[in-house]
């Protein structure tokens, strides 16, 4: 039974009361006169629109599938970036977001204000079968690579876009990705992952992925790998690879077998031994005679002057003290024909083994440098090493006849007469022996011609005087074959043949140009011989 109370109207009492305020007070009184609801507007700024286009459903996305209309605007998806209003014509359009593919989410930054924000799905791909990677190879199909021409472009499951360039070293080192690049082969391996602290991520070992080995403690923190989740279908590059003509034995004047694909040979190599050097030049103050200029710079390697037109000052009216840098200029010295000023053209250098060598061009030494070098007036060159060098004369023999051919063993009968070398060694010296074979060929029982393979006949003799014929570029003897070490029993037409070995060592040169229009009329470069001499305290 339910029992119903009703309002008792016989107890309603209507009564007066009068309030009083104890202290002075103000009232405000706020109040409306007429009847009706109250309206106001307020605009809020969005930063982002964001929408779930996945919503209801737990699959990832293909990368470049998404179309879909938002206002009158129409929306595609490129490698993790929203593009709207793209044209069909040129493929341009305006980048206005980024796309989550393994959430769905969709975030706009730019958009067209004032239009219906509903968003209408026109296509989209999804996928449950492929997982996320984090680790990605490959190998470019053409090679070498240029260095520093590799980009690498992903698209995280995280959102947005995630574009890694490669330094000339080959490395790849951001945040989130850790790879290199090998030019020579173009394998390419990138690992992304990022650095956190463990103390950050409390449920991370129980996450898949995890395993104590991406552990590692730095400065007394635990450190640990996350890895940086990417679609594996995103990934694209570009590089700029080299392709090379075939080199023309012909035109080169050597067989292009064994040299590089490229034709370039590399100059530095570790171990190796390297030269750096600057070329200064100074302008004398004066050019007294018998007065000694100081340069600038000390143990100079080699230093010559020249006038003020480039016309280089004869080697007799100066002497160079190359460990203090003073040059001093003979007591007789007049300038003649030469244009003042003088000025002193020199170079330093510091030469050591190389224990390092970079793809940038980088070459570090063993050895610290001792001179100061500025990049505008010093070269880094390459060494040939020839070790210990000198002048010497080697296969001496006699023959009967001489019949103008140049081998190294002596033909047709054997003869008695015979130089004593024993006793009486030819002499050659440093600076005026040549690389030659020669012919002493008798004209009659003392008199005979000396005859070089290369040089032709280039002096007559006699057994009774020291024969020495003088090198013109050097004032020096050739050799000097000493009137005591001929034997008797000379006769017309009888050889006396040996070889001179100089203090030289013969190197290949080869200068190649590109194939283009010429840029300069003419152009040179030098090549330095270098030696170390025992001085005499």
């Amino acid at each position: 039974m339910t029992e119903l109370l009703l309002p008792q109207k016989s107890k309603v009492v209507s009564s007066t009361e009068t309030l009083k305020a104890f202290d002075p007070t103000t009232i405000s009184v706020r109040y409306r006169d007429t009847s009706g609801s109250g309206s106001d507007t307020k605009t809020i700024n969005a930063d982002k629109l964001s929408f779930d286009l996945t919503q209801g459903f737990d699959e990832q996305i293909l990368s470049n599938s998404i179309r879909f209309k938002l206002g009158a605007d129409t929306f595609i998806d490129r490698t993790g970036l929203l593009y709207r209003n793209v044209d069909s014509s040129t493929g341009s359009g305006t980048q206005s977001g980024t796309i989550q593919y393994g959430t769905g989410v969709a975030e706009f930054d730019t958009w067209t204000p004032n239009v219906d924000n509903q968003l209408t799905l026109q296509s989209m791909t999804t996928t449950t079968d492929m997982l996320p990677v984090h680790h990605v190879s490959f190998r470019t199909p053409t090679i070498p690579i240029r260095p520093s021409s590799l980009t690498v472009v992903v698209a995280p499951l995280s959102g947005g876009q995630l574009t890694v360039t490669a330094n000339e070293a080959g490395v790849i080192e951001t945040p989130q990705a850790h790879g290199k690049i090998n030019y020579d082969t173009g394998f390419v391996d990138i690992y992304f992952y990022e650095k956190k602290r463990k103390s950050e991520i409390p449920d991370v070992v129980n996450q898949p992925w995890y395993s104590p080995e991406l552990e590692y403690t730095e400065g007394g923190a635990i450190y640990i790998n996350v890895p940086f989740w990417i679609d594996p279908t995103s990934v694209r590059y570009n590089a700029i690879a080299y392709t090379y003509i075939p080199l023309d034995s012909e035109i080169l004047g050597l067989s292009a077998t064994r040299l590089p694909p490229d034709g370039r040979v590399p100059i530095f190599r570790v171990g190796d031994t390297g030269v750096i050097a600057s070329s200064k030049k100074q302008e004398l103050p004066s050019h007294v005679a018998g007065q000694t200029y100081d340069l600038n710079d000390q143990r100079i390697s080699w230093c010559e002057l020249e006038d003020s037109n480039g016309v280089k000052v004869p080697h007799d009216m100066y002497t160079v003290n190359y460990d203090y840098g003073k040059v001093t200029l003979s007591g007789d010295f007049a300038l003649n024909s030469l244009v003042a000023p003088i000025v002193a053209a020199y170079r330093y250098q510091d030469i050591g083994l190389i224990n390092d060598v970079q793809i940038s061009g980088q070459v570090t030494f063993t050895k610290p440098l001792t001179h100061n070098y500025s990049a505008s007036d010093s070269i880094v060159g390459s060494v040939v090493v020839v070790g210990d060098m000198f002048s010497r004369y080697s296969t001496k023999f006699v023959q009967g006849t001489w019949n103008s051919v140049w081998a190294d063993e002596p033909t047709g009968q054997p003869i008695t007469p015979n130089y004593n070398d024993a006793l009486y060694p030819i002499q050659i010296t440093n600076k005026g022996a040549i690389q030659e074979r020669w012919a002493i060929v008798f004209t009659d029982i003392s008199s005979f011609r000396v005859i070089g393979e290369v040089s032709g006949q280039i002096a007559t003799g006699t057994t009774t005087m020291d024969c020495k014929p003088t090198n013109p570029i050097t004032n020096e003897p050739y050799f000097i074959i000493k009137k005591e070490g001929w034997g008797t029993g000379w006769a017309s037409g009888n050889v006396l043949r040996f070889n001179t070995v100089a203090a030289m060592q013969p190197i290949w040169c080869i200068r190649t140009v590109k194939q283009s229009e010429p840029t300069v009329l003419s152009d040179n470069f030098q090549i330095m011989y270098r030696g170390d001499i025992d001085r005499v305290i």
